[in-house]
This record gives structure tokens, sequence and C-alpha cells, in this order.
């Protein structure tokens, strides 16, 4: 008996979570179209900064973290699209790492020079989940436009190939996937 309630509620449990996941994906989901969230991030010189600072100019943005091994090739990747292709879009790789020096040493192992900000350490993003819209796992990509309003997010651009077709808007990040 112990066994069947202890199983029951393992399932319910699982259950609740999915649906709690499946609920913030489809907020997120829900909330392209929409002036993105502010965050208050920081600059590898410490110096505050937020979307909100570049209305007026596209941006493609790439949220990870030195404990995502996804991140590290996607960085890499980001790192050589950028130097093969002139991006006619603001690159900005938005760390979520809550300490520095794991930031530091992933930039220094992915060798990214571009443009980096990290989440403001006050905020958990892990705790919120809350990825400028969005509400999910790392890797992520957003799109903005130049109003600042979110108008994709994803989470498959990989390659160098990839992220060059998504930095020159030549593709969406859902096309680019497919290349």
């Amino acid at each position: 008996m112990k066994k069947l309630f202890l199983l029951l509620a393992l399932l319910f449990a699982n259950n609740a979570l999915s649906q709690t996941y499946a609920e913030k994906v489809a907020k997120s989901k829900a909330l392209v179209g929409q002036p993105v969230q502010t965050h208050t991030f920081y600059t590898l010189d410490k110096k505050p900064v937020c979307f909100e600072d570049f209305n007026g100019e596209p941006v493609v943005a790439y949220f990870f973290a030195s404990w995502c091994s996804p991140c590290y090739g996607a960085l890499t990747n980001l790192h050589q699209a950028i130097e093969d292709t002139p991006p006619t879009v603001r690159v900005i790789a938005i760390s979520l790492d809550e300490e520095w020096e794991n930031l530091e040493r992933m930039l220094d192992q992915t060798g990214f020079t571009g443009e980096v900000w990290k989440w403001d350490a006050e905020e958990s993003a892990l705790q919120q989940r809350l990825f400028a819209n969005f509400s999910g796992s790392l890797p992520h990509i957003i799109k903005v436009n130049d109003k600042g309003v979110l108008i994709e997010a994803g989470s498959r651009i990989k390659t160098a190939e990839q992220w060059s077709a998504v930095i020159s808007h030549k593709r969406s990040l859902h096309d680019a996937s497919k290349i």
C-alpha cells in the first residue's frame, strides 16, 4: 500500500510540475509581440544596462551560463559568426551566472570577445526563470526589434552558419535552425 501511495504521489507531483512548466512556456510564447521585460544587467566593466537603452536598434540576445554545457559550443560558434559575418543587428551575449569568475572563465574557454552582459546578481535568474519574456531553459535566443518588442525566441541555433544567418538578418531563428 505504501508503494502504491508513493507511486501515485510521484505521478501527481510530476504531472503538476509538467503542467506548471507547460503553463510557463505558454505564457512566454504569448509574450512574443510584447515589449521585452525590463531587467537590469551589467556590462563586463560592471555598468548597469538594459534593453531599453537600445530602443531604435534591433538586438539578437543569446542567454547562456557556464553550467550549461551546450552553451559553450554555441558561444564559440557565435564568436566565429561575428568574425565571419558583419552583424546587421546588435548582438549581445547575456550570462545568467551568479559569479563573475564563472562568466570570465567561460569567456576565456570559448574565446568570445563580443558584447557581454551579466544578469543582475540581486535577482536570481534561476529562481525567476524569466529570460526576457521566456520561462524555460538554456541556451535561449531572442530577437528584439528596433522598438524594443520581442519578435522571436528560440533555442536551436548552434552552428556558426546558423548564427551567421541570424545576425545578418537573413533568416528567422526558426528558419536558421533548419540549416
